[in-house]
């Protein structure tokens, strides 16, 4: 394995979130998107106008009468659209698919998510590993798991917690998984690669911040009244 680690802040992603009107979760793919983009670009490899890479997102969700913390976790398979050059236009497409896959069902609040047993992220990752295991790796690329996690420090035996990065377990013949989890304020990225699938993962986690700010820039752009087609 290879592994390779990227922190963000949480209250930018929300900044997007808010200027966009769509989830963090959504602000999230786009960027895992963005980024993959300019991994792909940075190899040499073509990427053309309609080229997708389909990401297997393990959504945490309740039925529209069950009690919000009576969840599930739903198995969905996301194509983001690497081919895209817009941040804005890939932050719509994965929002409307990420709507489509949740209709009939309510996603589980984040604070709801960080009180289920404790420290929650950890267990939570390792179960939406586990809903994959049963899915053919033919019909899907990447794994990309975002849990939310309690936004006040941690501690053991007095010492703080500062970061946390998830390690996501790959299944037989997955080459890469992304796992995401919320800590204190920040947004912490854990790249988990085959070694020999993906020599370079660090600098798929290099293209990390690039692709953040790529879209945190149309935030300011729709505050100015403009979109980025001109219109």
């Amino acid at each position: 394995r290879r592994f390779a680690v990227v922190r963000g802040d949480l209250a930018a992603y929300r900044e997007i979130r808010t200027a966009h009107g769509c989830t963090v979760n959504d602000v999230v793919l786009t960027v895992v998107t963005g980024a993959l983009r300019a991994w792909l670009l940075a190899r040499g490899e073509p990427v053309t106008s309609t080229r997708r890479m389909r990401a297997m997102v393990p959504l945490w969700v309740s039925g529209a009468d069950a009690p919000a913390d009576d969840g599930r976790v739903l198995s969905t398979l996301v194509d983001l659209p690497v081919g895209e050059q817009s941040p804005a236009l890939r932050l719509q497409h994965v929002a409307h698919a990420m709507r489509e896959h949740t209709a009939g069902n309510r996603s589980v609040r984040a604070d709801t998510l960080a009180r289920i047993g404790g420290y929650a992220p950890p267990t939570l990752h390792a179960l939406g590993a586990r809903a994959v295991n049963g899915i053919s790796k033919r019909i899907f690329n990447l794994v990309v798991t975002n849990v939310p996690g309690p936004q006040v420090p941690l501690y053991a035996a007095g010492a703080r917690m500062l970061e946390t990065y998830p390690v996501v377990p790959l299944a037989d013949g997955q080459g890469l998984a992304v796992g995401i989890t919320s800590y204190d304020g920040g947004l912490f990225y854990g790249f988990t690669a085959d070694r020999d699938a993906l020599p370079d993962v660090d600098v798929l986690a290099a293209t990390v911040d690039e692709a953040f700010e790529e879209l945190r820039a149309t935030v300011h752009t729709k505050d100015n009244g403009h979109t980025e087609d001109g219109g």
